[in-house]
């Protein structure tokens, strides 16, 4: 009898351990097995779309005078790209008068007193432009041949505007008005390859 006590108890000892040992197994399992998780939500396009933009603008010092004058004044006219990709450009000057157009001559030359460099409004498309612009009589505009990169300015058209008055008074333009249009289209073609200005207004 008593050697089956014994290994009674011994049973329930080993049942006991192996208790403890299954709860201890379950318990380390789950320590190893456990997780956590974080969100992190990101907004707006990575990496951000481009959006080709032609956009330009005269810039241009104007500065005429006070009241009827046969003296110069100054009208530098040039062509800035805001844009974000180059661009080739065109202009139109148009005045408000063909009689005041007649009477007026325009020069492109540093200095405003020098007379030489004058040339009759109606003339000056077929003068010696700046470098960089060439006229086209078929749509009447002057096309700038090189292309004009994003924050770039075009070479200066015209500089110095003087409008001579006749005595007799046979033109009569107490105010007259010089217009600038100017147009822009992308200097590379849809396949990005660069194109010539005559090319690019096709």
């Amino acid at each position: 009898m008593k050697i089956r006590t014994k290994k009674v108890k011994i049973k329930y000892i080993i049942l006991i351990i192996s208790a403890l040992l299954i709860a201890l197994t379950a318990f380390t399992l789950a320590y190893f097995t456990s997780s956590d998780k974080i969100t992190n939500r990101f907004t707006g396009v990575y990496p951000p779309e481009f959006k080709p933009i032609a956009d330009i603008s005269v810039t241009e010092h104007f500065d005429p005078p006070p009241e009827k004058s046969d003296d110069p004044f100054q009208k530098s006219v040039q062509i800035a790209n805001n844009g974000n990709i180059d661009c080739y450009i065109r202009v139109r000057l148009e005045f408000s008068s063909s009689a005041v157009r007649d009477i007026s001559w325009l020069s492109n030359d540093d200095d405003k007193d020098n007379e030489e460099a004058y040339i009759n409004a109606s003339d000056y498309p077929d003068s010696d432009l700046p470098q960089g612009w060439e006229y086209r009589r078929e749509d009447d505009c002057y096309y700038y041949t090189e292309a004009v990169p994003p924050e770039g300015v075009t070479a200066t058209l015209i500089k110095w505007v003087k409008t001579i008055f006749p005595d007799d008074d046979s033109v009569e333009a107490d105010e007259y008005d010089i217009f600038v249009y100017s147009e822009a289209v992308p200097a590379d073609n849809e396949d990005g390859e660069r194109m010539t200005y005559e090319e690019a207004w096709r």
